[in-house]
């Protein structure tokens, strides 16, 4: 194990380039809000919810009337492992990150009879997260320079969209919105840098980087078409989120060097992904309402998961129905179903950034308090999923290795609506 330690270090450059992920398709979390989320994360079509609306498609503003403020909270466990083995040592190691809270507002704003609707949002997309103690029972959780040592490393992500939507008939709304956005990054050690190596054959040691955080800013146009009463058809295009680079203040960490200890920078840029949505909604009365929808994610195209990452695109179905069983009580359930974007051969390079959901099932209620407040609850469960691979060395893979990633995770959100 000590002889391919150096030599496997230099191929780990790329494995800790973000953190695992509090999320649901992809590195993206399905759906915001209790309602968006309690439907599988589906209503590209369908005008539910101020927060749905601001993340799916910014002309279904024009079908919330009135003002809106809402407020949610979600609160996320995932329990992760690690497994690899190197010759005749392996090891697990379980996932020791604290839970997530993670926070949204939005507020809409479309005054009855009018054909201009407006909002915004802070939402969280996001909240990553991956603590794994060393363990020198696990090859990649060895100490350093045989292995990465502890792993830790936090991410968050606040996407701020600014909304604007237009009524051009009865039927026909389309809508706009510039995405700013805000991220933070901690890893340790940071294993999207260079490592410091004593020499060709190592050893090699990758530094450490504290937090550091990014703006970005991308763009995003939608389309709302009611089709009759009873059914709509959505569609929606977010750009890219363009982010400035990530930049630490470190130091050499190899021991061995002349230079051990002298200051170094670092810098990685993570962008987020452009997203393409479309759906339909059929809603035959006032109580029963369904949304479908399709996503395609654009990892390939995207700075820092095409290329550090190697994260493929994904495409993602969601379907949701809302039952509104009483004037004061609405039930709603949701499945979604999202490509493991990390093929098999890949696990290695993430094995911080174990992003492989699939398989979703949701489920919530909705309680009108008063006419100015309704409260509104979801659960969700990912199901178990593991992605297994070799260990890579600069030849390709190793023989005699392997490492698995598992995950699985569940959710509780809680959101106040409130109509002003």
């Amino acid at each position: 194990m000590k002889g391919k330690g150096s030599a496997l270090l230099l191929a780990l450059t790329l494995a800790l380039a973000a953190p695992a992920a509090y999320a649901g398709n992809g590195h993206n979390l399905h759906g915001v809000g209790a309602v968006n989320s309690a439907m599988g994360g589906a209503g590209v079509a369908l005008p539910n919810d101020a927060l749905g609306a601001l993340l799916l498609n910014p002309a279904l503003l024009t079908g919330l009337d009135g003002s809106r403020f809402e407020f949610s909270a979600e609160y996320n466990t995932q329990k992760n492992a690690v497994e690899s083995k190197a010759g005749p040592f392996s090891g697990r190691t379980e996932d020791d990150s604290d839970p997530a809270l993670i926070p949204a507002f939005g507020w809409t704003r479309h005054k009855s009879g009018s054909r201009l609707a407006i909002g915004m949002g802070f939402l969280g997309l996001a909240g990553f997260g991956a603590d794994y103690p060393q363990d020198s029972t696990n090859p990649i959780l060895a100490p350093q320079p045989q292995g990465f040592g502890r792993v830790y490393s936090n991410y968050q992500l606040m996407k701020v969209p600014f909304v604007v939507a237009w009524k051009v008939n009865d039927s026909f709304s389309v809508g706009a919105s510039l995405n700013t956005a805000r991220s933070a990054l901690t890893a340790e050690p940071a294993g999207f840098a260079s490592p410091d190596c004593s020499g060709p054959a190592g050893p090699c040691f990758f530094p450490h980087v504290n937090a550091d955080s990014a703006w970005g800013f991308g763009l995003g146009v939608g389309a709302y078409y009611k089709v009759n009463p009873a059914f709509a058809l959505g569609l929606s295009y977010n750009t890219e989120t363009d982010f400035s680079d990530f930049e630490w203040n470190s130091a050499v960490s190899n021991p061995n060097l002349p230079t051990f200890g002298r200051g170094r920078k670092i810098k990685f840029q993570l962008n987020a992904p452009a997203v393409l949505v479309g759906g339909l909604a059929f809603t035959p009365n006032d109580r029963l309402a369904i949304a479908v929808d399709g996503k395609w994610i654009n990892y390939e195209n995207t700075e820092g998961f095409k290329d550090t990452l190697g994260f493929k695109d994904i495409t993602v179905f969601d379907a949701g129905v809302q039952w509104r069983a009483t004037d004061k009580v609405t039930l709603r359930g949701g499945y979604n179903r999202g490509e493991n974007p990390i093929p098999d051969e890949l696990t290695f390079i993430n094995v911080a950034v174990p992003a492989i959901f699939e398989d979703r099932v949701t489920a919530g209620f909705g309680m009108r308090v008063n006419e100015s407040l309704e409260l509104n609850a979801a659960y969700y469960h990912v199901f178990e999923n593991r992605i297994t691979g070799p260990f890579l060395g600069p030849t390709g893979p190793v023989p005699g290795t392997s490492v698995t990633t598992e995950m699985t995770m569940d959710s509780i959100v809680l959101t106040f609506s409130f109509n002003l």
